[in-house]
């Protein structure tokens, strides 16, 4: 587990939870930009050097070197987006459609067909469910070890390169991003013995795993 997050702008409880205070002032300042007049889009860099920057001064003890505030940033920042997601959806406003490299707000008028909603990132609309729950979700903040860090942000970047790769093997083993190499072993030893030939299962659906857990160990695993 991450041993101390109270960095963050000292906004945390004396029992080391994220402050309501914090999450709520992230996500009125979130909203006030992304609603201003004028606004486009904006890529999850950006967004954070805008908010650590007057007149905001948001996560100012958090920086961009260490992989730890890399990630405590990044969850603080899709957890309020997500948050927005859902509360503009509910209000009719639009979609908010998030990616590291792209967050954009259709509005309703905008949105002409479904394939709007899917077209930031490559995300199928079952694929940004999953993230929902997961950013959505505080507990992942404070539970991701450093190693599960790690392994996360090494995913995320060979992933990047490897999309169809990563996508496909996550399918044939039944999961879905985000997900760390721990999990990825669980559920291949689980496959494995269920499909595995002497038990009955296919020689061809066994094969198949086994590819698909040796591609994702060349993603996910840290040296």
């Amino acid at each position: 587990m991450i041993e101390s997050i109270e960095t963050i702008n000292n906004t945390q409880s004396h029992q080391g939870e994220i402050s309501k205070v914090l999450i709520n002032t992230l996500s009125s300042t979130v909203e006030q930009l992304i609603l201003a007049e004028g606004f486009d889009f904006i890529s999850e860099h950006q967004l954070i050097k805008t908010l650590q920057s007057p007149p905001h001064n948001l996560l100012t003890s958090l920086a961009l070197k260490h992989s730890h505030e890399l990630f405590q940033l990044h969850f603080l920042l899709f957890h309020v987006l997500y948050r927005l997601k859902e509360k503009w959806i509910k209000n009719g406003i639009g979609e908010l459609l998030i990616s590291p490299l792209k967050i954009e707000l259709k509005y309703n008028n905008e949105l002409m067909n479904i394939a709007d909603i899917n077209s930031v990132g490559g995300n199928s609309i079952s694929g940004i469910d999953k993230l929902a729950e997961y950013y959505l979700n505080l507990d992942h903040l404070t539970e991701t070890s450093i190693q599960e860090i790690d392994q996360l942000i090494l995913g995320f970047w060979k992933a990047l390169y490897q999309p169809t790769a990563h996508h496909d093997a996550l399918t044939i083993l039944k999961l879905s991003p985000p997900v760390v190499y721990n999990d990825i072993k669980k559920q291949y030893k689980r496959l494995a013995s269920k499909y595995h030939p002497d038990k009955g299962g296919s020689t061809e659906k066994a094969q198949q795993i086994n590819q698909a857990m040796a591609t994702l160990s060349n993603i996910y695993k840290v040296k």
